[in-house]
C-alpha cells in the first residue's frame, strides 16, 4: 500500500523583538511632561487627578488612546496622585506604599534607623489611603523609639523612661483606620520595650544585655572601630570580666588589644618602646573578635545565649495571622 508522504512544516519565523532606545527615550519624555505639569498645579495649591484624555471628540487611533492611558497611569505613579478610571478615582501605587512600608517596619526591626527612614520617605510619597499614611505615622513614631532604645544609657539618661513611649501610646488611638489587633499589638510592644530599658537601669545583668545590643548594634551600621569598642569595654567592666589572664587567645588579651587603643588616644606613653608596644596592640584590637569572645563568655556565665538575650530590645513586628484579639480598646 502507497503511503502518501506528508510535506514538512516550513519552521516557524520568531521575530527578535529588541528595545529601542529612541522609542524608550521619547515615551519617557511625554511621561514627565505631565509629571511636570502637575507639580506645578500641585505647587499652586491644587491637588490635580490625573485624567485619561477622552477619545469621544478626537480622531485618535487605539493605539494612541492605549499610549495616553499609560502615560496618565505612570504620572499618577510617580507623582503619587489620584487616576481617573472612567469616572472612578483609583491610587495606583499604592501596592508599591504597601512594599515600602513593609520595608521599613522591618529595617525597624533589626535596628535599621536610615533604611526605614528612606522607605518611610518612598511610601509617604505615593500614598494616598488613609491606612497606609496612618501606617506611616505609626512608623516614624516607632522609629523614635527604637532611637530613644539606642540612644539613652539605662541608669544615665536624665530620663526615667523612654520619651518615644507616650509619644507612640498616644497615637495609637487616633489611627483609627489601622485594626484594633494591630494597634492594640503596638501598644503591648511598646510597653514591653520600655520597660525592657527601664529594668536596664536597675539591674546589672539587663544593663550589660543592652550594652551587648549596642554594641551588636555599633557593628551591623558600621558606626566604627573605636564607638564598638568602647560599648564592648563598659560591658566588660560592667559584668566584672578580668583583664589579668595570661592566655594569649582568650578574653583577657582581646580586653588589653582594645583598652590600648583608648590609651593612645588619651595619654600616649613618652617611652618610644612603651609607646610602639602599644600601637602593635591597638593595631590587633578586633570589635568583631571581641564581641563574639564576650557573647560566649556571658553566656556561659549567664546559663543563656547572650546573643538571642538582646532580642529582647529588638522591636517584634505585627503579623495578621499570628495575632489575637485579646485586650481592651486603646
Amino acid at each position: 500500500m502507497a503511503v502518501r508522504p506528508v510535506p514538512e512544516e516550513p519552521p516557524a519565523i520568531h521575530l527578535e523583538r529588541v528595545l529601542d532606545p529612541t522609542a524608550t527615550w521619547k515615551f519617557l519624555e511625554r511621561v514627565m511632561r505631565l509629571v511636570q505639569e502637575l507639580q506645578q498645579r500641585r505647587f499652586g495649591g491644587e491637588d490635580p487627578v490625573v485624567e485619561i484624555p477622552s477619545a469621544t471628540k478626537r480622531r485618535v487611533s487605539r493605539a494612541t488612546v492605549i499610549e495616553e492611558a499609560i502615560v496618565a497611569a505612570l504620572a499618577a505613579e510617580r507623582l503619587g496622585a489620584l487616576l481617573d478610571l472612567n469616572g472612578t478615582l483609583v491610587s495606583v501605587a499604592e501596592d508599591i506604599a504597601a512594599e515600602e512600608l513593609a520595608t521599613a517596619y522591618r529595617a525597624l526591626a533589626t535596628w535599621d534607623l536610615r533604611g526605614a527612614e528612606s522607605a518611610l520617605a518612598r511610601a509617604l510619597r505615593v500614598t494616598r489611603l488613609p491606612e497606609h499614611q496612618q501606617r506611616i505615622a505609626l512608623g516614624w513614631a516607632l522609629h523614635r523609639l527604637v532611637s530613644d532604645l539606642l540612644r539613652l544609657v539605662p541608669g544615665e539618661a536624665k530620663e526615667k523612661s523612654l520619651p518615644a513611649e507616650h509619644l507612640v501610646t498616644e497615637l495609637l488611638p487616633t489611627l483609627d483606620q489601622l485594626p484594633h489587633d494591630e494597634r492594640t499589638f503596638y501598644h503591648s510592644e511598646v510597653r514591653r520595650l520600655a520597660a525592657a530599658w527601664r529594668e536596664a537601669a536597675a539591674d546589672d545583668r539587663c544593663w550589660c544585655v543592652w550594652a551587648l545590643f549596642r554594641a551588636r548594634v555599633a557593628l551591623l551600621r558600621g558606626e566604627g572601630h573605636e564607638t564598638t569598642l568602647a560599648w564592648l569595654l563598659r560591658l566588660a567592666r560592667r559584668a566584672g570580666l578580668s583583664m589579668s589572664s595570661d592566655d594569649p587567645n582568650g578574653l583577657a588579651t582581646l580586653l588589653r588589644r582594645a583598652e590600648a587603643v583608648f590609651q593612645l588616644l588619651a595619654a600616649p606613653p613618652a617611652d618610644e618602646s612603651a609607646q610602639r608596644e602599644l600601637l602593635e596592640r591597638a593595631a590587633e584590637a578586633s570589635p568583631r573578635d571581641l564581641f563574639r569572645a564576650l557573647v560566649a563568655v556571658l553566656t556561659a556565665q549567664w546559663g543563656e545565649d547572650a546573643l538571642a538575650a538582646t532580642q529582647r530590645f529588638a522591636l517584634a513586628l505585627w503579623v495578621p495571622e499570628a495575632s489575637s484579639t485579646g485586650g481592651g480598646d486603646i
